[in-house]
């Protein structure tokens, strides 16, 4: 008699999370708003949620607890060409990401994080947090690049995205960029925390020691993505 084949064994989660990394190379910035470009959350989770039904691994977020309060500030009111105030709803608090083997649900890796939202709707602070926090959840954990960060694209990314003038220099931002970046940061404001003092701890955390004005098309990009990122 012949031997029976040996079954393969089953994956546990690490092995499976493993394999869906394989699957994932580089996200292409393929959305765009405000002046910049960023990865879309339909893109990212289209890249593994078949290969997570493939090999039965579910990913459940759950949230631990929430705060909340309301930010005011003025916004131009184009048509009657006045500030008029306005009201965002600021949500925060901790949560994890747990994944879990469908095959046997003891199974399991749970990742700590935490999510930040601001909208002018309370609910819709909310959804857009969990949906921001998902997006570079998934792209955090699996380590993926994106298409502007992968350095062998770089250049020729960049050429496309319109960052290098007809000289190969880098582009300076555009106004709409910087007027963006301004925004965003007057919205944080406090006594505490004073304009000057926000765009210093901005300036300090990308690195760079120049005036917004002098800044090029990729340090306002990077500028938008580190405040939205950790405030958004």
């Amino acid at each position: 008699m012949t031997k029976a084949a040996e079954q393969p064994k089953p994956l546990n989660i690490y092995q499976k999370l493993v394999e869906i990394r394989k699957t994932v190379d580089v996200f292409v910035k393929d959305s765009q708003g405000y002046g910049y470009r960023y990865v879309s959350g339909t893109q990212v989770l289209k890249k593994i949620r078949e290969k997570m039904d493939e090999l039965g691994v579910l990913l459940v977020p759950i949230v631990l607890n929430q705060t909340h309060s309301t930010f005011n500030y003025t916004v131009w009111d184009r048509e009657n060409k006045r500030e008029r105030p306005k009201t965002d709803f600021v949500v925060t608090g901790d949560m994890k990401y747990v994944w879990i083997n469908a095959d046997d649900p003891s199974d399991r890796v749970e990742i700590p994080w935490q999510y930040m939202g601001q909208q002018d709707d309370i609910s819709k602070a909310f959804g857009s947090a969990l949906t921001y926090t998902e997006r570079y959840f998934l792209m955090k954990f699996f380590s993926v690049p994106t298409d502007e960060d992968d350095p062998d694209a770089r250049d020729t990314k960049e050429k496309q995205n319109g960052q290098l003038d007809k000289n190969g220099k880098n582009k300076k931002a555009s106004e709409n960029q910087l007027k963006y970046i301004d925004a965003l940061i007057s919205r944080r404001v406090t006594a505490d925390w004073t304009k000057e003092r926000l765009y210093e701890k901005l300036k300090e955390t990308m690195g760079v020691d120049k005036e917004p004005s002098e800044w090029t098309v990729e340090e306002a990009s990077k500028a938008i993505s580190i405040i939205t990122g950790r405030f958004e």
